[in-house]
């Protein structure tokens, strides 16, 4: 059995195509692979930079994440490196589906 989940465990491949089986068709047409690879590695410095990463779960072992918020900083970032214009609840299923995805990769461990 494997010591601790760590976030560099996770296959990009893998969480693009689960992203892309969560997320509505009308936002599966707008996002590329680089677009979405862009925004896990935006998703994963706005943890680090907020102590997301470094926070102890609750009893039942999750960690609060405001996900309004990533959703906020994934539409700034995407529109500053001009990977493209998103709304808040476009990021919030993309948000919402990299953390599913993580809870069922803890899950399998």
């Amino acid at each position: 059995m494997a010591d601790e989940f760590d976030i560099e465990d996770l296959d990009d491949d893998k969480t693009i195509a689960f992203i892309r089986n969560y997320i509505s068709q009308e936002l599966k047409e707008k996002l590329s692979d680089d677009a979405l690879v862009f925004l896990l590695d935006s998703i994963c410095d706005y943890y680090c930079d907020h102590g997301i990463f470094e926070q102890e779960p609750d009893a039942d072992g999750y960690v609060d994440v405001d996900v309004e918020k990533v959703a906020d900083f994934l539409v700034s970032e995407a529109s500053k490196h001009e990977i493209g214009a998103f709304t808040r609840d476009e990021m919030i299923q993309v948000v919402n589906g990299e953390l599913e995805y993580g809870d069922q990769m803890e899950e399998e461990i």
